[in-house]
């Protein structure tokens, strides 16, 4: 599954990045070929994930939000790299393989998953920002709840 011109999508264009999705999924989100995905070798891989165990307990997701374990979900996300589609990709052998929490999509601080992508795609440009940062002050001064981190993983470290 990935996302097409909208949502992550649409993020990963805003941070610079290009969806190898576009011009294949017209909608939201569809399906891509391994095939497709050998053949674009993507220089970076992002997927989602989130916390999901109540509905499919000890599924290939990768565990990332609010508190997640961040050990298990790196080890998760080592897992996917070992599917067909994966095999051999630039993104694979030089760890640009990363996840972040799925709900950034339907949330009023996207901005922040756009400022993680942008980082992970671009460090040489954004090496003074702080997604972390962003989140833990959003959390402080206008939200309910604490702040905990767990929103992304990546192979690359953070």
């Amino acid at each position: 599954m990935s996302f097409g011109p909208g949502n992550f999508g649409k993020y990963v264009e805003l941070a610079g990045g290009s969806n190898i999705a576009d011009g294949i999924i017209p909608n939201t989100f569809g399906r891509l070929n391994p095939e497709q995905i050998i053949a674009a070798d993507p220089q970076q891989v992002v997927v989602t994930g989130g916390h999901w165990d109540a509905y499919v307990p000890g599924g290939g997701w990768v565990g990332v939000g609010p508190g997640a374990d961040l050990a298990a979900a790196r080890t998760k996300l080592e897992g996917l790299t070992e599917r067909t589609a994966m095999a051999g990709i630039d993104a694979v052998q030089t760890d640009n393989f990363h996840a972040i929490w799925h709900q950034f999509y339907n949330s009023p601080y996207y901005f922040v998953a756009v400022q993680r992508l942008a980082k992970w795609f671009h460090p040489e440009l954004f090496a003074d920002l702080d997604p972390g940062a962003t989140l833990r002050e959003l959390h402080e001064r206008f939200l309910p709840v604490d702040y905990v981190p767990g929103y992304w993983v990546s192979l690359k470290g953070d």
